[in-house]
């Protein structure tokens, strides 16, 4: 694995910030394909902005007639 800085942001205000002007970095939103991508070399971010923390992400809510479902919101909470 490749050296890189590992980021969490708590908002997509900081989210958007630490991706801004830099191109190498990357998004992980779950993990599982990034981890075996860096563990077998097979990318190089400069950057990893980890989504975990970012709450305006998650979550289910109604929007006139349409149900939004966050990016980050667990297949747990959808199934329930």
């Amino acid at each position: 694995m490749y050296d890189f800085a590992y980021h969490r942001p708590k908002s997509l205000a900081d989210a958007l910030a630490l991706l801004k002007g830099k191109p190498e970095a990357s998004v992980m939103s779950g993990g599982s394909t990034l981890i075996q991508t860096l563990k077998q070399r097979l990318a190089k971010p400069s950057d990893v902005v980890d989504l975990a923390g970012v709450k305006e992400l998650a979550g289910i809510k109604v929007e006139g007639n349409n149900v939004v479902i966050g990016g980050m919101t667990r297949h747990a909470d959808v199934a329930t």
